[in-house]
């Protein structure tokens, strides 16, 4: 109970601070919808009659239209499937800190959602939600995942969450734009730096990026930077216990980010004055050279004008430093555990396997583009015909994406794979940038935390990358 009532303080902590949804930093970007999102208490089309038993699902408080399309995909999927049991929604800003506090009070949603696997592993700890190896093995789950994900919901080899959408870090930019300047997107680290230099020189911004109400947006920014100038191997060895996260490559690399902010690469003195969706209108107004980040920004896409020019947008593996071959920076949007008060679990269980289907990814895109990509084996022959513009660039980026993960080209994002007190502590990385503390301090600041998380167990199962 220590350890949930830590991850508690952490959760209200980051809600305190950054005073919007509670969304860890995996799922900023599904919180730059909801950012100004009111909190949504259960829709009319999941109010129950009162007939059927009642299966609860809390989530965060997303746009209203998305939450329209949730509430239409997947309980009007799980409701239509049969006549005993009801699927309702409840959208709550403060699901990180209403799910903690409810669970340890032995309440709570049937179907758990949490923000990253870590968040899951310290329920596990504390046996607030159900062993899933047997629906696992039921329903194939560990044949269907891809293993980065999979394995990052496991705690000593038992599954306790389903991965919710995977998401891939690359480089957004405006096709149009460059067919204006006569650019070609990037394929070295040496032509990346090269084109943001020669952005600037024409008076745009060589990458639009900003944390505007919401701070874990650092760490799209800096984790890119980092796994792409030094191997993944460093967050992994890190995370592992095999080296400290303190080590002179890891300074050397949170310097660079630092310089990167100081030449003015991300969005100049305008990055504390831009949140996700206005970075993604500097794109469509062709006002930044590109956009680093991960494709749950493609939502943001959808939000400004190149959503009435889908064929404008373009998406590129970021260029590394050690290999020619693509590397993508993997975060998972959410998670979905079983409450283990739950009085229904296999109907859950049936539930998150709807989830883990190619087919709830093609129909939850249809009208949530940039946040619904399972990291299904799958996606990657899904028939996507019945998809157009963003939904199905959306799809396609991912597709392009998972062979070279399942390859182990991948490198692990901060807030979906650090623990929930090392995460907060990395968020800091703009104070480096703003002088504030030295990329030294910053690391052993880091490193303390990791190390006491480490003991504590709360660092959740990691897949080796190949670099």
């Amino acid at each position: 109970m220590k350890k949930l009532l830590a991850l508690l303080l952490v959760c209200v902590m980051v809600f305190g601070l950054f005073g919007c949804t509670s969304e860890p930093a995996a799922t900023e970007e599904s919180a730059g919808t909801s950012e100004t999102a009111a909190t949504q208490e259960t829709t009319d089309e999941t109010t129950s009659d009162g007939t059927r038993k009642q299966i609860t699902f809390w989530f965060w408080g997303a746009a209203t239209s998305y939450q329209e399309t949730m509430v239409d995909v997947l309980c009007g999927w799980y409701n239509n499937s049969q006549d005993e049991y009801e699927l309702t929604m409840e959208f709550r800003n403060t699901v990180d800190t209403d799910i903690p506090v409810a669970l340890a009070a032995g309440t709570g949603p049937d179907i758990v959602y949490a923000s990253g696997p870590s968040y899951t592993s310290t329920y596990a700890q504390e046996g607030l939600v159900l062993d899933l190896n047997d629906y696992a093995e039921q329903y194939g789950w560990q044949d269907r995942v891809l293993s980065v994900m999979y394995d990052a919901c496991t705690v000593d080899g038992t599954l306790y969450s389903i991965p919710g959408a995977m998401v891939v870090g690359g480089l957004y930019y405006n096709k149009e734009l460059f067919d204006e300047k006569g650019w070609e997107p990037p394929t070295t680290w040496d032509e990346m730096i090269a084109l943001f230099d020669a952005a600037q020189a024409e008076g745009i911004y060589a990458l639009g990026a900003g944390n505007k109400g919401w701070k874990p947006c650092n760490d799209h920014f800096s984790s890119m930077i980092i796994n792409h100038a030094i191997s993944p191997s460093a967050f992994y060895n890190a995370l592992t216990g095999e080296a400290s996260f303190n080590t002179p490559e890891m300074v050397s690399a949170v310097n660079l980010s630092a310089e990167w902010y100081q030449k003015g690469y991300l969005a100049g003195e305008d990055y504390v004055n831009l949140d996700s969706q206005e970075v993604m209108q500097l794109l469509a107004d062709k006002r930044c050279a590109m956009v680093m980040a991960p494709t749950l920004y493609t939502q943001f896409v959808a939000q400004s004008t190149l959503a009435d020019n889908p064929d404008a947008v373009g998406f590129v593996p970021m260029p590394t430093t050690y290999t020619d071959e693509p590397v993508y920076d993997v975060s998972m949007t959410s998670n979905y555990a079983i409450n283990a008060s739950t009085p229904y679990p296999d109907e859950c269980a049936k539930i998150l396997d709807y989830i883990l289907t190619s087919e709830f990814v093609v129909e939850m895109t249809k009208n949530w583009p940039g946040y619904w990509t399972i990291p299904v084996k799958d996606l990657a022959d899904v028939d996507t015909s019945s998809l157009t513009g963003l939904s199905l660039f959306t799809i396609e980026c991912v597709k392009d994406a998972i062979p070279y993960i399942d390859e182990g080209n991948f490198a692990f994002h901060p807030s979906t794979f650090f623990p929930p007190a090392t995460v907060t502590a990395f968020e800091d990385i703009d104070t480096v940038w703003q002088g504030v503390l030295t990329a030294e301090q910053f690391c052993e600041t880091v490193a303390k935390e990791l190390d006491t998380e480490i003991a504590d167990g709360l660092v959740c199962p990691l897949a080796k990358p190949a670099y």
